[in-house]
């Protein structure tokens, strides 16, 4: 039985931008997990990364605006000086955590809410970091009896210690003191973005608070909560809409697909197996949407090769749910097939209405292939970004970036595939290693498989692969988790093409940074990583073989091999030749004279 398991790494947005792994602590150690009960109700219709259409009854953009508009109110808890504030747009200042981090990419631009925590706690209060606690209000926003309501906003933050207990809500009110009780409501804002990692920027969100809203004629209120659990780093708001909901509204998110839980560009075809889908869905119209399915479309480049959907069924007017696919469809494992780029789309929709805004019920995904030998996770640009590492606690530089890989079978890898990034001077040192995960203990252990020798980066390494070969093949265990990675001391660059697949799905995040310095450089100091490291495992480097004697000829078996392989020789006389074997990056492996004498 396959014992793989999904190590739950964190996300972070851009290059250069880390978050902690959900298991560690942060880069504080006195910094504690929070675990208070919030006593706040999570609530379904939450639509992140979409906007609910419809006529808009209200909006606020801050621009113009050096402070609250007229009749907002900001409130403080903290007693720490700590407020919500009108920010006009530009960088931040630099703070412990947060450094070079601009306001919010929001479609108005300009001025937006924001809340610094750690501009806050920076340098840590004399008695610890404290818990933020502080809302921002609205005035009254009058509604006319209308049958549906959302709110739409732009959001981007970055929390900090735990979700456990956490307040991040937007609050929906009729009463402007929100009590208690039937005429206030609150729905979280997080959307499964993990602890200590940057949202999406902008993040777009809906709510449907048509519960509190719907069919009210008179005024409205709403307030954005930060509290309990979130210390550190900062969360901005922008481009708030009161909308009218509409009648048939199906959004989409998190959308899947993979093989075992984890989201391939390239898989080795020795290690295919069934593919899953799955997508999250919210019904944030006003009507029920019946004959419902989630469908999938795989498409080979020229035609649809499989399509398939799930049973239909009835998504309520509100009802978020997730809709999963597992085992639906084998990849072909055929070298005639192999490196076939194949194309996934995911939609989910009502057979019997039209969709307002059918954009957000459909995901294409990026092309994967099969490949003879590659397994990978990114996406193979031609024109690769640069990744690197912020300096750690301490102003550490030294790093190792990577990837983790779930291995099907026994194999033998035969090279670790390395894209250096352009920005990388040249003379850099790295070196590459490959560790065996143990996911059953936490926090996770990393035990060294192999490591290469020093190499220092020349002209010809950058935009290109570069295959770090051991000498000996690297016997990989089936059912087992590895984690390969490029080791840097200072001024290295990875290149990255792709991103980690969104928080909320069911694969794997699986790039990552660690420290080599500090305590436990793989484990209680490992940050998740957006953008995906250009390393790759290579289990059969193609080989090149070259007879000198043109008269003689040759048959090479099997082809493609794994490293061990026939050389059939036919001369129609007794004659010496010579034989060069080298491997795909030019290295010699076998150069031998040898005696033919007809068949050999």
């Amino acid at each position: 039985m396959k014992k793989i398991y999904l190590c739950a790494m964190a996300l972070s947005v851009g290059s250069l931008s880390f978050g902690q792994s959900l298991t560690q602590k942060s880069f504080s150690s006195e910094k504690h997990q929070r675990t208070a009960d919030s006593g706040i109700k999570a609530s379904n219709n939450v639509s992140i990364n979409s906007k609910a259409p419809g006529d808009v009854i209200y909006s606020e953009d801050f621009n113009g605006q050096a402070t609250l508009p007229a009749g907002w109110s900001e409130v403080d808890n903290t007693g720490n000086g700590a407020p919500w504030v009108v920010e006009p747009a530009g960088t931040l200042p630099d703070a412990d955590f947060t450094t070079g981090q601009t306001t919010i990419a929001s479609t108005s631009g300009g001025n937006c809410m924001l809340y610094y925590s750690d501009g806050y706690q920076s340098p840590p209060p004399p008695s610890g970091y404290y818990d933020v606690d502080a809302y921002f209000q609205t005035g009254a926003i009058p509604l006319n009896n209308v049958n549906g309501v959302s709110v739409n906003f732009q959001q981007s933050f970055r929390n900090c210690c735990a979700n456990s207990g956490v307040v991040a809500v937007l609050m929906a009110s009729t009463d402007p003191a929100f009590p208690v009780g039937p005429n206030t409501e609150s729905y979280d804002i997080i959307g499964g973005v993990a602890t200590n990692v940057a949202s999406a920027d902008p993040m777009d969100v809906s709510v449907n608070i048509s519960s509190i809203a719907a069919g009210v004629t008179g005024d409205i209120y709403l307030r954005w909560h930060i509290g309990a659990g979130i210390e550190a780093y900062y969360w901005m708001i922008d481009d708030i809409e009161v909308v009218e909901s509409v009648t048939n509204d199906i959004t989409t998110q998190n959308g899947f697909y993979g093989f075992f839980g984890v989201q391939y560009t390239s898989i080795p075809y020795e290690h295919v197996q069934d593919m899953d889908v799955s997508m999250q869905y919210n019904n944030i119209g006003t009507a029920d949407q019946t004959n419902s399915s989630l469908n999938v479309d795989i498409n080979d480049g020229s035609s649809s090769i499989f399509t398939m959907s799930s049973t239909p069924a009835t998504i309520a007017s509100l009802e978020a749910d997730t809709i999963t696919m597992d085992a639906i469809w084998t990849p072909s494992v055929l070298p005639s097939d192999w490196n076939t780029p194949y194309t996934v789309t995911l939609d989910i929709s009502s057979a019997d209405s039209t969709d307002a805004s059918p954009a957000n019920n459909q995901i294409v995904f990026n092309p994967f292939v099969i490949s003879q030998n590659i397994m990978a996770l990114d996406d193979f640009s031609t024109t690769p970004g640069n990744g690197g590492s912020n300096p750690g606690p301490g102003g550490v530089t030294e790093y190792e970036a990577g990837n983790q890989f779930d291995i099907i079978v026994n194999d033998d890898l035969m090279a670790i595939d390395v894209v250096t990034g352009t920005n990388t001077p040249v003379g850099t040192f790295v070196d590459v290693v490959i560790y065996l995960m143990d996911l059953n203990v936490n926090p996770t252990t990393y035990t060294e498989v192999w490591r290469s020798q020093g190499y220092q980066v020349t002209a010809g390494d950058l935009g290109v692969v570069k295959s770090f070969i051991p000498t000996t093949p690297i016997a990989l265990t089936g059912g087992e988790t590895y984690f390969a990675a490029v080791h840097s001391f200072v001024d290295y660059e990875f290149g990255i093409s792709g991103l980690n697949p969104p928080a909320g799905t069911p694969s794997a995040r699986h790039s990552g940074i660690a420290y080599p310095s500090m305590s436990n450089p793989n484990a209680s100091s490992t940050f998740g990583y957006t953008n995906t490291p250009m390393i790759r495992l290579n289990f059969d480097l193609t080989t090149d073989v070259d007879l000198t004697n043109e008269t003689t000829e040759f048959s090479v078996f099997p082809n493609p091999s794994k490293g061990i392989f026939t050389i059939n020789l036919d001369a129609d006389a007794a004659k010496t030749a010579n034989i060069s074997v080298k491997n795909v990056v030019g290295q010699t492996i076998l150069n031998k004279t040898v005696n033919v004498a007809g068949k050999t």
